[in-house]
């Protein structure tokens, strides 16, 4: 026991200990990856061995993250460049680093033949330590990389050439965007003429594994049969003490079957589920293997109906991204009903009027009634940029450029011959405040409002970096009824601040009338009667509604701080019935 004791902290660190001498990369450590382009050469070294033009990797277990370092060979022996080079993937949380990962890697070689760190999201990469310009300039190039990270995110890069007795620090950073680790990883990328010019050996890594902080995420809710559901998360659960109930007669389920990769459970319930009913989920006690609980709790499902026009919306719209995120669409559900959208696209219409290129929704893809889906290329960048909140839904796509200044975006059938909805968007339609569009997505108001109505539009809130993908909009507001039958005219609020910061950014107008057929009249005038903006001339009005005032002047600038009024006239033309009324309305800075 008292060896033990003194042992247990070896045993507590994650290692990789790999020199190739047993002449095999498939056992002891196995690695996995592209392995017909790698060979253990007669030095016994880990070679490349590509025939052709080839980005390959090969990947092994290991965990450590905290206090942990990272040491390896690498020789390349052509001259390095923006297509060969060699990466070595200390942390990465899966094996697929194509297609996307959570990463750190050094990239030896590369445009500026340098040593570097990077960081990778998605797909996204970004330098966050960049090496010595020139250090890799030589063929052959031959060096040692080491890699140092403690407990709070501090890295520290070294190299050390062939040539060179100590190691040489290519640069510090601190860096918290990636929080565990599953996966160490080599790569090279070559042309056809350097398929074996990358070698790599005297792998060793030290360290402990990462704090599990994380709560885990409930990703999917499934039908499995008439009676049955397949619940799905995103790591391994502990379901020892999980309580399974869905609501609407269903109850407790009558099985718990938990699934080999302890990340899905598949329940039986004693009667099926209906059509037109929306079901609730709940689950209590669940947690993953170091004890987090799941952020949400509960999930809707119902067997889905079929989709008819009206149904789904147009909500939003990021028709040019900032440079560290992506362009998306966003679509709400409006109906009561659980919509299956995986025979659903959206695309744009062309000036002749045709539809271009289809961009597919993933088949299981589902939408609960009075819900958002926002769709993207990158859903990571797109969550890390915005910021977004747990119960955002944001779906990944195959992505076409929008335009920047106009377009039509069409949501619509496979077959192009029912549209959902449709809406002609404009960079004019932003806020006055908004100089530069450039990573400002156009919001609705309210998912009842006409969609090809400028008025129904409006910038979203800086507040939340100008965007909310998969989420209720920053400048959503209610359409209310008038609760107050003997006024026919209000504003909300009384006070307004149009900076654009997602608080009260815009003025209601809103009217209650006893019929049809009135025309309106309305002015913004200032506290001296001059008109500053008219908002609407002999406009044909409805029996209830709003007008909204932005802040502009008919100038297009922002009016200034103070006290204004407001002039609304009405008369039916019909009856000859007329009314006008004056409000005031404070325009505030915040």
């Amino acid at each position: 026991m008292l060896i033990f004791l003194i042992f247990s902290p070896i045993f507590l660190i994650a290692q990789v200990n790999e020199s190739f001498t047993d002449g095999d990369f498939t056992n002891n450590p196995e690695w996995s990856g592209l392995t017909s382009n790698f060979i253990v050469n007669g030095s016994m070294q880990l070679q490349s061995n590509a025939a052709s033009a080839s980005t390959s990797y090969l990947f092994t277990a290991s965990e450590a993250f905290n206090k942990a370092v990272w040491e390896c060979k690498v020789k390349i022996t052509y001259t390095t460049s923006s297509s060969n080079y060699a990466s070595i993937y200390i942390v990465s949380d899966n094996t697929d680093i194509l297609n996307g990962c959570n990463a750190y890697y050094v990239q030896v070689g590369g445009t500026n033949d340098e040593v570097s760190l990077f960081v990778q999201q998605g797909t996204k990469k970004t330098k966050i330590i960049d090496g010595s310009d020139k250090r890799t300039d030589g063929n052959p190039i031959e060096l040692q990389v080491k890699v140092t990270r403690d407990a709070d995110g501090n890295f520290e890069l070294f190299s050390k050439l062939s040539t060179e007795t100590v190691y040489f620090s290519e640069g510090k950073t601190q860096n918290t965007l990636i929080t565990n680790c599953s996966y160490f990883g080599l790569l090279f990328a070559n042309t056809s003429t350097t398929g074996s010019a990358y070698y790599f050996d005297d792998i060793i890594v030290t360290g402990e594994k990462a704090d599990d902080k994380e709560a885990p995420v409930w990703e999917n809710v499934s039908f499995q049969g008439n009676d049955k559901l397949r619940l799905t998360f995103s790591e391994k659960m502990n379901f020892n003490n999980a309580h399974f109930e869905v609501d609407n007669g269903m109850g407790e389920p009558l099985e718990v079957e938990i699934q080999a990769d302890q990340k899905s459970v598949i329940l039986g319930f004693s009667k099926s589920f209906e059509k037109g009913i929306i079901y609730t989920v709940r689950v209590t006690g669940l947690a993953d293997m170091s004890g987090n609980g799941l952020l949400t709790n509960s999930k809707i499902i119902g067997i889905p109906e079929a989709i008819e026009p009206g149904d789904l919306v147009w909500n939003e719209v990021m028709f040019e991204n900032p440079a560290n995120s992506v362009e998306y669409v966003e679509i709400y559900n409006k109906s009561d009903k659980v919509l299956h959208l995986g025979a659903t696209i959206f695309t744009t219409r062309k000036t002749d009027g045709t539809l271009s290129t289809e961009n597919k929704i993933p088949e299981n893809t589902l939408i609960a009634p009075a819900s958002y889906l926002a769709l993207c290329a990158d859903v990571d960048s797109l969550k890390n940029y915005h910021n977004v909140p747990a119960e955002s839904n944001i779906v990944k796509t195959s992505w076409s450029a929008l335009n920047n200044e106009k377009a039509t975006i069409v949501l619509c059938n496979n077959a192009k011959d029912t549209i959902y909805d449709e809406l002609t968007y404009n960079v004019k339609w932003h806020h006055v405040l908004v100089k530069n569009p450039k990573g400002v997505a156009l919001e609705r108001i309210n998912p009842g409002l006409p969609t090809q109505d400028a008025v129904s539009w409006h910038s979203a809130a800086s507040e939340v970096n100008y965007g909310t993908p998969g989420y209720k909009n920053s400048q959503y507001r209610e359409l209310n009824p008038n609760e107050n039958p003997e006024r026919f005219v209000w504003t909300e609020p009384e006070a307004f601040s149009p900076d654009n910061d997602g608080v009260d950014d815009i003025c209601f107008i809103r009217y209650a009338l006893n019929s049809n057929g009135y025309v309106a009249n309305v002015l913004i005038l200032n506290a001296v009667g001059v008109k500053v903006c008219e908002l609407a001339s002999n406009s044909l009005l409805q029996a209830e509604g709003f007008l909204t005032w932005d802040g502009k002047t008919d100038k297009g600038k922002n009016a200034n701080v103070g006290i204004y009024i407001i002039y609304f006239e009405i008369f039916n033309p019909q009856t000859g019935a007329k009314k006008a009324k004056k409000l005031p309305i404070v325009v505030s800075s915040r």
